[in-house]
């Protein structure tokens, strides 16, 4: 592939991509809400969801230095020791439902990052987060999975493309710091 030929692709899918936007409102009213952020995906997206919590943590804050009324993002693809742990003692389906039930609360926020929308450690998450009255949003692709179809709100680019989803969902987190530290 020639990279004027990629870069259409892109062009394309960020026209096709939408979001509901009632994610704006629920993320912006986060800090006041005294809400946690909690954030994850596979491979890529696992990559993706750092991102996302390095932006929002930082990123989104306008004054960040002076500014100690921040949001509150925790990645649960970064902790190699416990994701490693549990997939040894349990199963790698568990791995974000575990550290949920460490961490989570009710009214929590819970961002989950897949292109597919069918990681089976991702859905089982957003079922935990579901039963325990946490908000969920699904960022994906593809079709949208079950994603898609389970999550409260969904950002989505219908792509048949990891590397095109991937790029969009980054783009994505981009768009929502800087929304939010706009808002503040």
């Amino acid at each position: 592939m020639v990279w004027s030929n990629y870069k259409s692709k892109i062009k394309k899918a960020l026209d096709m991509f939408e979001f509901d936007e009632e994610i704006l409102t629920i993320l912006k009213d986060s800090i006041k809400n005294n809400q946690k952020i909690f954030v994850a995906g596979n491979g890529g997206s696992a990559a993706i969801a750092s991102h996302y919590v390095c932006d929002l943590s930082k990123g989104a804050n306008k004054d960040w230095s002076q500014n100690f009324n921040r949001y509150k993002a925790i990645c649960l693809s970064n902790n190699v020791g416990y994701l490693t742990a549990i997939s040894n003692d349990k199963h790698y389906n568990d791995v974000f439902k575990q550290q949920l039930i460490n961490l989570a609360s009710k009214n929590d926020i819970l961002i989950l990052i897949s292109s597919s929308g069918n990681s089976p450690n991702v859905i089982e998450a957003l079922k935990f987060a579901k039963e325990k009255g946490m908000i969920t949003i699904g960022v994906c692709g593809f079709d949208g999975g079950k994603l898609k179809e389970l999550a409260d709100y969904t950002a989505h680019i219908n792509h048949e493309s990891y590397e095109v989803c991937e790029d969009i969902h980054s783009i994505f987190g981009h768009f929502l710091a800087v929304y939010l530290r706009e808002q503040s």
